[in-house]
């Protein structure tokens, strides 16, 4: 590894979970090109929904492992 992709690494790993977050977005942009302003609206408005069907009530939250076992149980019926 050279010297400035340790330097690098080392400031980006020294800032605040807000600016990790952007250089993060920056550098999957610089990989794969910007993301579809409306693929990515639609995905915020389902995360909200689903925040909001969890607020509600009608959505509940299972665990992973409760959910590979119910699988399981499933799989072997």
């Amino acid at each position: 590894m050279n010297t400035d992709f340790k330097e690098i690494e080392n400031s980006a790993l020294n800032l605040n979970k807000r600016d990790k977050a952007r250089l993060a977005d920056k550098l999957l942009q610089s990989i794969h090109g910007r993301i579809d302003p409306d693929i990515e609206q639609a995905w915020i408005d389902e995360v909200q929904k689903r925040k909001e069907s969890l607020k509600s009530g009608e959505a509940s939250l299972h665990s992973a492992s409760d959910v590979l076992s119910e699988v399981r149980k499933r799989l072997q019926q």
